[in-house]
């Protein structure tokens, strides 16, 4: 028979377990929610770099001389391509985390 000293003894190492998968869920989660964050925010910036060599080209040439033709826009519509792409594969990794612990999907800001 248990003595009562044991089942508290158990019940805290039980509790410590617990606590221990739920900081390590929740850390993984915010991981991916930052890494989302970050993809986003790259996005951005190379949208602000294409709006500056559009701007720049429009000042300059007038009617822009065709801007979709230049290397760097072309280089940055690449690498826009490449992180929307990421960006998915991000968020379906944070979508399968929270399936796999049975929270609902949410959406991300």
């Amino acid at each position: 028979m248990d003595s009562l000293w044991d089942k508290i003894k158990q019940s805290v190492i039980d509790s410590a377990s617990v606590a221990a998968e739920k900081a390590e869920y929740l850390g993984r989660i915010g991981r991916a929610r930052l890494d989302i964050a970050e993809t986003r925010h790259a996005i951005r910036d190379r949208f602000a770099d294409l709006g500056g060599i559009a701007y720049e080209s429009l000042k300059d040439d007038g009617e822009g001389a065709d801007i979709g033709s230049r290397d760097a826009v072309k280089d940055l519509v690449g690498t826009i391509g490449v992180l929307e792409t990421e960006l998915a594969s991000r968020e379906e990794d944070l979508n399968q985390l929270r399936a796999e612990s049975g929270e609902a999907a949410e959406e991300d800001e």
